[in-house]
């Protein structure tokens, strides 16, 4: 199968989903944006007068989150750890310099907590304080990994958790819903083959809340890590093919798909 003959259905949050699907575009690739995720900041608390040694931001949403409420001279001379290369560029979007920022190599096989600790882990944490910067899902719970945490403790720190924004069900245009709504025989008939692009394990189940009665055994999706393989193998995903979660990595598998 060539590129002209598939379709890629990118199912990132905006307004990461138009960028990638531009660059797929430019890239002679035939995308289309399917958010399954809607962002939206919400209102927190921050204590400026408590002192953190550390904050833990867990992506770029996060980032964006807290500095409409946080001045950036908080994190001035801080150390900040992040898991992902688009966390990392917000942060020094934000005026954060690179030498206080602790992530995974650009080369890394992965950007996720495991990662990340590889290089922080390598510091003192005893006795430090940590703010970990996260999400909340649409009942206002906040929810993440607790693994960093974890480690962070057991090194000694302090770890309290702040969120900054909320993952919801996306609202989706019409020309969307119809495209979510296209069964597989319908599909079929065209002279393209969807890839499904997932970058979050969120927009699988979204999906499936979504279309729940749809049968995925005959689609093929892209995951950006083991764990969203695993869970578009248990939604059934018929072939399912991991890369690292770099626009390039993933351009790069599609024109060898």
């Amino acid at each position: 199968m060539t590129t002209k003959s598939m379709r890629i259905i990118v199912t990132r949050p905006e307004p990461e989903c138009s960028r990638w699907v531009d660059a797929m575009q430019a890239e002679g690739l035939s995308a289309v944006a399917l958010p399954l995720i809607e962002i939206a900041s919400i209102p927190f608390v921050f204590d400026a007068k408590q002192s953190y040694d550390a904050f833990v931001f867990v992506s770029r949403s996060a980032v964006e989150g807290f500095f409409k409420v946080v001045k950036n001279e908080v994190l001035q001379a801080k150390r900040c750890l992040v898991s992902g290369l688009g966390t990392r560029a917000a942060l020094i979007q934000h005026g954060l310099q690179e030498g206080f920022i602790d992530a995974p190599d650009s080369h890394s096989n992965q950007f996720d907590s495991e990662a990340l600790w590889q290089v922080a882990g390598k510091r003192d944490w005893q006795g430090k304080h940590v703010l970990v910067v996260r999400g909340a899902n649409n009942l206002g719970e906040q929810e993440g990994r607790p693994w960093l945490a974890d480690q962070l403790t057991t090194a000694g720190a302090v770890v309290d958790f702040v969120a900054t924004y909320e993952r919801r069900l996306p609202n989706l245009t019409d020309a969307q819903r119809a495209l979510l709504q296209a069964t597989p025989d319908k599909a079929s008939t065209s002279a393209k083959q969807d890839i499904w692009l997932f970058s979050s394990s969120q927009s699988i189940e979204h999906l499936k809340l979504l279309v729940p009665s749809r049968d995925w055994k005959t689609s093929r999706a892209i995951a950006t890590h083991e764990r969203i393989f695993i869970s578009a193998m248990g939604a059934g995903f018929g072939s399912v093919t991991i890369t690292r979660p770099v626009l390039a990595d993933v351009i790069n598998v599609l024109h060898k798909t």
